[in-house]
């Protein structure tokens, strides 16, 4: 499946009940170029891992919206 960014691709994987955010890469993390990258990783009860990746305003988008999800979660548990 194609998606129009990493954001939606997130929500689309958080839709199903089965899937935990598992491991967020740090707040304003660059790469060695200076390029911004955020990574979430997700595992679902079945096993298998996910991995979200974004650069750029994306990646500070894609971490904001992890945090928010990760919260949404704890708050509802």
């Amino acid at each position: 499946m194609t998606y129009n960014s990493s954001i939606q691709a997130l929500r689309q994987l958080m839709l199903s009940n089965d899937k935990d955010i598992i491991k967020i890469s740090p707040k304003d993390y660059s790469l060695s170029n200076g390029i911004s990258y955020c990574c979430v990783g997700l595992k679902s009860n079945n096993g298998s891992d996910y991995l979200v990746q974004a650069t750029g305003q994306e990646a500070r988008d894609l971490y904001t919206e992890a945090i928010l999800m990760t919260r949404n979660t704890n708050d509802s548990n």
